[in-house]
C-alpha cells in the first residue's frame, strides 16, 4: 500500500469551479488521502461509497475511485488510468489535469505531448488552476510543441492567481 503523502501529489482538486458531486465520495477519498495512516476499513468504506456512485451515473466518483485504486484501497494502475480517464471525458477539470500531468511526465501513461496538451487545455478551460500554470509555463518556454507567447503566458499566469485568489 502506498503511502498518503505520495498520493496527495496525484490529487489536484483545487479548482475555481466547484464540484457537483451527490455523494460523500469527494470527501471521503480527499481525507483519506491526506491521512497518514489510513484506517483499512475507511478506505473499504470510502471506495464502496465511491463505486456505488459510480455506478449511479457520478463521473466525479470515477476519479476518486481510479484515485483510490492508486495505492490507498488498491495498487491497479491501469484500472486507475481508465476510471480517471471516464471523469476527464466527462469534463472533470482534476482528472484531466491528471491525465495531461500522467501524459507529460507520468510513469502510468507512455508520453505524448499532443494529448497532454489537450487535457491541459480542456482543465484550463473550466480555470483549473494548476492547469492553467502549467500552460503558462510551456507557452513561455515553448514546451509541449508549442510556440513561444510570452502574453499568452502572462494571461493564463493572471488567470491561475485570480483562482489561486478565489479559493482562498
Amino acid at each position: 500500500m502506498r503511502s498518503a503523502p505520495a498520493l496527495l501529489f496525484l490529487c489536484s482538486w483545487l479548482s475555481c469551479a466547484p464540484l457537483a458531486a451527490a455523494t460523500d465520495c469527494p470527501e471521503r477519498s480527499r481525507s483519506l488521502m491526506l491521512a497518514t495512516d489510513p484506517d483499512v476499513a475507511d478506505v473499504r468504506s470510502a471506495t464502496a461509497a465511491c463505486a456505488v456512485a459510480y455506478a449511479d451515473g457520478d463521473m466525479s466518483a470515477a476519479y476518486y475511485l481510479g484515485l483510490l485504486n492508486l495505492g490507498l484501497a488498491d495498487w491497479q494502475p491501469e484500472r486507475a488510468a481508465d476510471l480517471i480517464s471516464v471523469a476527464a471525458q466527462a469534463g472533470m477539470p482534476e482528472a484531466q489535469y491528471w491525465l495531461a500531468w500522467q501524459l507529460e511526465a507520468g510513469p502510468l501513461l507512455s508520453n505524448d505531448p499532443v494529448r497532454a496538451l489537450q487535457w491541459y487545455e480542456d482543465a484550463a478551460e473550466q480555470s483549473h488552476p494548476l492547469a492553467l500554470a502549467r500552460l503558462a509555463d510551456a507557452y513561455e518556454s515553448g514546451d509541449l510543441g508549442l510556440q513561444p507567447a510570452p502574453a499568452r503566458a502572462a494571461e493564463l499566469r493572471a488567470l491561475a492567481a485570480s483562482c489561486a485568489a478565489n479559493n482562498q
